[in-house]
C-alpha cells in the first residue's frame, strides 16, 4: 500500500463546514457545522489517515478515514469509521482515482430486512489550500443522495484549527 500522490498535498491542518444532509427531518433538511481536520501519513507512510470532527445536536461527532493506493492492481482502499453514520461498525470501501485527481470510493452496508445499501465518497483536493470530501448514500434501487458534504480550507499561519 502506498499513498495516492494527489492525497499527499492535502496533508496538514484544516478547518471547514461539514453539511448533514437530513431530508428525513423536514423542519431541518441540511445541518452545518464547524469541522476540524487533520490529515497525514501514518504507517511509515504508506496509508494517509484523515481524521476530523463535526457536531450533530451539540454533540461533538468524530471520524477517521484511512486511505492507500496497492501500486499493483491500481485499486485505492479507504477504511472509515464514524461515531455518528456507523456508530460500533466501520465501512471499508474501494475505489479508483479519475484523471484530475479526485478519489472515488464505493463501499456498501446492511440495513435489516433490506438490501444493502451503497455508501459513495468522493474525496476532491482542489488546491494547496482547500479540498472537499463528499458522500452519498444509495440505495439498493441504485438510487444517489447527497449525505454529507465536507469543505475544508487551510488556515492563516496563525489560526489555531483546533
Amino acid at each position: 500500500m502506498s499513498i495516492p500522490a494527489q492525497l499527499n498535498e492535502i496533508t496538514g491542518r484544516w478547518r471547514g463546514i461539514n453539511r448533514l444532509y437530513t431530508t428525513w427531518i423536514p423542519e431541518n433538511p441540511v445541518r452545518e457545522t464547524p469541522s476540524v481536520a487533520v490529515v497525514e501519513p501514518t504507517a511509515r507512510g504508506r496509508f494517509l489517515k484523515i481524521e476530523y470532527d463535526w457536531r450533530f445536536d451539540d454533540t461533538i461527532q468524530e471520524g477517521l478515514m484511512l486511505i492507500g493506493d496497492e501500486e499493483e492492481t491500481e485499486i485505492i482502499r479507504a477504511f472509515w469509521i464514524d461515531s455518528w453514520h456507523l456508530s460500533d461498525k466501520f465501512l471499508v470501501s474501494d475505489g479508483r482515482m479519475d484523471g484530475g485527481g479526485t478519489i472515488l470510493f464505493k463501499g456498501f452496508y446492511s440495513v435489516p430486512d433490506h438490501p444493502d445499501w451503497g455508501w459513495n465518497t468522493i474525496i476532491v483536493p482542489e488546491n494547496e489550500n482547500s479540498f472537499k470530501i463528499l458522500m452519498y448514500n444509495v440505495s439498493p434501487e441504485g438510487e444517489e443522495m447527497l449525505a454529507v458534504e465536507m469543505e475544508f480550507t487551510k488556515p492563516a499561519a496563525e489560526e489555531d484549527p483546533s
